[in-house]
Formats: C-alpha cells, sequence, structure tokens
C-alpha cells in the first residue's frame, strides 16, 4: 500500500503570542497549577520550585487549548474535503497542552462525524513526532485495509509557545503557538496508478547520530529512502537551520539543495515547509537530529 496526501490539504496556523495576559486570574487556581508543578518536579526527583511568571503565562493561554487550536483547522479542511469517514486520527506534539487531560483526538472525532475513526497520541518523540506517526499511519491503515478499499487518516501537529515552568531550550526556539493537520490516504499497491500531483511517504528511519559531519552523507545511501528509480528525481532536503549549517560544511552537499524550517513552528515547521516547496517530480528528505539520534522522513511528489 502507498499513503498518500495532497499539498492542498496540508493545513495549519500560527496563532498571536498573548503579549497581555490577564491580570484577572484568581491567585487559587495559580496555586493550584503550581502545587501540581511541584509535584511534578518532586515525582522527577527535581528540587526546583514552581515560578509564578512561567505559571501565569500557561494560565493565561488555556484559550488557545490543542483542541480550539484544531477545531479552526478542521473547519477550514472541511470546506475541502470530505472528514466524516476517517478510520484513523492522530495527534502528535512536543509541548504540553494548556488543557490538561483533554482528549484532543475524542474531541477532533467527534468535530469531524468520524465516530468509527480510532485516535491515539504520541507526546514522547520531540520535535520529529510527526515522523514516526506517518509509519504508524501507514502500519496501521495496512493492518486494518483487508477489504483494499482506501482508508483515511487525519495527522495532527500542536504545540503551545507556554509551558508551566522556565525552559531555556524552549525559549531558543522562540515559539509560537501553532498547528498542522495533514488529510492521508492510504492505496492498495496493486493499483496502476496514483493520484497526480500527490505526495507519497516513502520512508522512515531513525539511526544513531553520526559521530562527524562525514559520515552523514555515506549513511543517507544505506538507508534506501527512495527506490532505484526515484533516485533520479531531484532531491530536496527539508531541516532545521542550525543543521542546515552542518551539512553545508560537507562538500557531498554542495551540489543539493537545502531548504530551512521556521523552527518557531516547533512540530509543525517541517510540514509547513513541505507544502510550501511541493512540486513535482521532485523527492523531499526531511532531517532531523534529536539527541544521540538522527531521524529522517522521505518523500516523493511525481506528476
Amino acid at each position: 500500500m502507498s499513503l498518500e496526501f495532497s499539498a492542498s490539504n496540508i493545513l495549519w496556523h500560527e496563532f498571536e503570542k498573548n503579549n497581555n495576559p490577564s491580570a484577572t486570574v484568581e491567585s487559587e487556581q495559580l496555586d493550584k497549577v503550581k502545587s501540581f508543578v511541584n509535584a511534578f518536579f518532586q515525582s522527577h526527583s527535581r528540587t526546583c520550585e514552581a515560578q509564578l511568571q512561567p505559571v501565569s503565562r500557561w494560565v493565561n493561554s488555556q484559550n488557545l487549548t490543542f483542541t480550539t487550536m484544531l477545531k479552526k483547522l478542521v473547519t477550514q479542511l472541511e470546506e475541502q474535503a470530505l472528514v466524516n469517514d476517517l478510520d484513523l486520527v492522530v495527534l502528535t506534539h512536543w509541548t504540553p497542552d494548556a488543557e490538561i487531560g483533554a482528549s484532543v483526538t475524542n474531541a477532533i472525532i467527534y468535530e469531524t462525524g468520524s465516530h468509527n475513526a480510532f485516535g491515539i497520541a504520541i507526546s514522547d518523540h520531540g520535535l520529529s513526532s510527526g515522523f514516526v506517526a506517518l509509519q504508524i499511519i501507514e502500519d496501521y491503515l495496512e493492518d486494518i485495509g483487508g477489504d483494499k478499499r482506501p482508508r483515511k487518516a487525519l495527522l495532527m501537529m500542536a504545540d503551545q509557545d507556554a509551558i508551566l515552568y522556565d525552559s531555556p531550550y524552549l525559549a531558543n526556539f522562540h515559539p509560537a503557538a501553532s498547528c498542522c493537520l495533514l488529510l492521508l490516504q492510504s492505496n492498495a499497491t496493486h493499483e496502476p496508478h496514483k493520484v497526480a500531483g500527490n505526495i507519497t511517504f516513502k520512508n522512515y528511519q531513525k539511526t544513531s547520530l553520526p559521530v562527524s559531519t562525514a559520515d552523514i552523507y555515506p549513511l543517507l545511501s544505506t538507508l534506501k529512502m527512495f527506490s532505484a528509480a526515484e533516485n533520479a528525481l531531484p532531491l530536496i532536503i527539508l531541516t532545521s537551520k542550525s543543521f542546515s549549517q552542518v551539512l553545508q560544511r560537507d562538500a557531498n552537499f554542495s551540489g543539493v539543495r537545502i531548504e530551512t524550517w521556521d523552527d518557531a513552528l516547533l512540530s509543525s515547521a517541517p510540514w509547513v515547509l513541505l507544502k510550501k516547496l511541493a512540486q513535482e517530480n521532485t523527492r523531499f528528505l526531511l532531517m532531523m537530529p534529536e539527541g544521540k539520534n538522527m531521524i529522517f522522513a522521505s518523500f516523493v511528489m511525481e506528476s
């Protein structure tokens, strides 16, 4: 089977920062949230205590829960595609939701009317969670696709610009509250031909981070991200600004087009850039270092 989507069915939105948070937040509410954060710290054997500023910032972001953000995009998607027949709804995120304990996937399943859909959330794979989500979606739709009919899934990414404690690492991204969704369709491999202009998901790989920059280019040939025929197509690498600078120091990448996404969009960033760059007869390779690993996802858009 193949997993495909149209660039027109990649929708995203960046929300304005709340630069003037409400001063009317009740102290009792803040105390409850601070107590929650302190319990979180204690459960992770951390001796620090909740600070008022990040807690207040997070409380004031609650008008932009993941559900609120994504419903805006679902409404737009319903204007251009049928979404009441989804088989799977997947949420991925890096930062926590502003609403603790909410089931975003259930809310979106109800919103779309896809009452037979299965919903899952992926929250422990960092900024590349959308990459592994595609592999999970492909595997799931293949498992339930015994009747060979096309299957549909909705992949959603969402992140907040505020979390419950100060994080210098997150601050380096200058984050924006943002969300993105992709409407995906699987087709049986025996079908003679894919929909022209659709982007096809090819492969997902997670490897150990190469020891040196010089090891990255040889690694790509071993991963088999594309077929032999697809390797003849022009390649565009999509990555973060910092990692693009690493690649550009290697002469092997001098003839490869490298584009960088907007880090502020967090989990949505790769998909926003893919939508912008989508063009026929092109290969796309999304690359991201995370900790001690390298994450890859490959796509092809044919005419």
